[in-house]
């Protein structure tokens, strides 16, 4: 499972750096918005596999309740690129963007609860020779990463595609707000 799980992710990210090439930016600004839009997609599967990586550490992938989770991670993470560019292409009617900002709102959720609950199972089941300091951690990580899962469903109702910010959906504005906390989860130092 481990090794397909790598494979999922390489290929996820692959497809994600296709979807550059598939439209070649014509002017700087649609360089840099390609760019920038890329890169949201990017640290999103970077941040979902960092943290998988981390719970490797402590538990295993390998049987029961833990591989259905795993496999039900790895098909979001699959999905996730292929959501993402038909998010940011033109050319849609209003009501299949907002289905496809929806279904990108509850992919994010469905990564990141996955991701908690992973933390929190292997917690539990964690090595003999996993400190005390560290199973708090992780424990603390899943009860944080299920805040900001419910941060992603919740932005999945169809008010916070419809309200803007300088142009902006606030579903979107939720979606950074809640990558930042999952970066701010992962980046808290030890003694924290």
């Amino acid at each position: 499972m481990e090794v397909l799980s790598e494979i999922v992710f390489g290929l996820a990210l692959s497809v994600g750096a296709l979807a550059l090439v598939g439209s070649p930016p014509t002017s700087p600004e649609t360089l840099y918005r390609a760019l920038a839009t890329f890169g949201f997609s990017f640290l999103i599967l970077i941040g979902v596999w960092l943290a998988y990586t981390r719970l490797r550490v402590v538990g295993t992938f390998e049987s029961g309740w833990s591989l259905r989770l795993n496999v039900v991670l790895l098909f979001t993470v699959s999905i996730e690129p292929f959501l993402f560019d038909l998010l940011v292409k033109a050319n849609q009617t209003a009501a299949f963007q907002a289905a496809v900002s929806q279904a990108f709102a509850v992919d994010l959720g469905v990564m990141t609860a996955v991701l908690g609950s992973f933390a929190v199972y292997f917690v539990a089941r964690a090595r003999p020779d996993v400190t005390p300091e560290v199973r708090r951690r992780f424990r603390l990580e899943g009860v944080e990463r299920w805040f900001v899962a419910g941060v992603f469903f919740v932005s999945a109702a169809p008010i916070f595609e419809q309200v803007n910010i300088d142009g902006e959906s606030i579903r979107v504005v939720m979606w950074v707000v809640g990558l930042l906390l999952m970066w701010a989860v992962r980046l808290r130092p030890a003694h924290a």
